[in-house]
């Protein structure tokens, strides 16, 4: 399975609770401290966890905060893509869900920037998301099960152009998508973004974003 390195799950799965547990021990000196200060913001808090008396505040606040670092540890695993491969498809999961790509439906994989991308044989993107395994892993493990790994540049690179309203070169529909998808990268409405560009590529079009500018291409088929 590719995703996040042990080093790093370990660090996650330890480091959350224990720094939960120091943050809720070292709470209500803290807050004592602060309570008396009258610039500190958010003096009710403050005043409430000092107002408290007896070494079970210090406990209970460490055990609260042991009880968030599990939680955060939990949803930081489950928001990182994890990937398994084998030759006969590629499993995908991320929040809580999973999908699955046939071999027979990827034509290349590379890497762009952080992000892992798998194309279509009509150089669809099946896959844009960001991934946390470095390129090495990710191309010794496609590579090993048959995938044709593309290495860490777009093979359809010089094609994109920069997406203006109203480009000319698009149909009228692409354009009105990727002016609804510009309103959306703006907002950073993450859900709307990822539909619309599921939209423009039914439309026969691959679209990619840096920062918030939007680029497009025509698809390439390619068998």
């Amino acid at each position: 399975m590719l995703g996040l390195s042990l080093r790093d799950r370990l660090l996650i799965i330890v480091g959350a609770p224990v720094l939960g547990v120091l943050f809720g021990a070292v709470l209500p000196p803290v807050a004592g401290w602060l309570a008396d200060r009258p610039w500190a913001p958010m003096q009710g808090p403050f005043e409430l966890i000092a107002s408290f008396d007896g070494p079970w505040v210090a406990v209970a606040l460490a055990a609260a905060g042991l009880l968030l670092g599990l939680g955060f540890a939990a949803l930081a695993l489950a928001s990182c893509l994890k990937v398994t491969l084998v030759d006969g498809e590629i499993r995908l999961d991320k929040d809580g869900m999973s999908r699955r790509i046939a071999r027979s439906d990827v034509d290349a994989v590379f890497v762009d920037g952080k992000q892992l991308v798998i194309l279509d044989p009509a150089s669809r993107e099946l896959l844009r998301e960001r991934h946390e395994s470095s390129p090495a892993a990710l191309a010794r493990g496609f590579q090993e099960h048959g995938y044709r790994w593309a290495g860490q540049s777009d093979p359809y690179a010089e094609l994109y152009r920069r997406w203006v309203p109203g480009t000319p070169d698009l149909p009228p529909a692409a354009n009105a998508v990727l002016r609804a998808r510009e309103t959306a990268l703006r907002k950073k409405h993450g859900d709307d973004v990822a539909e619309l560009r599921e939209e423009v590529q039914k439309l026969g079009f691959v679209v990619r974003d840096r920062e918030d500018k939007q680029y497009w291409r025509p698809l390439v088929r390619t068998s």
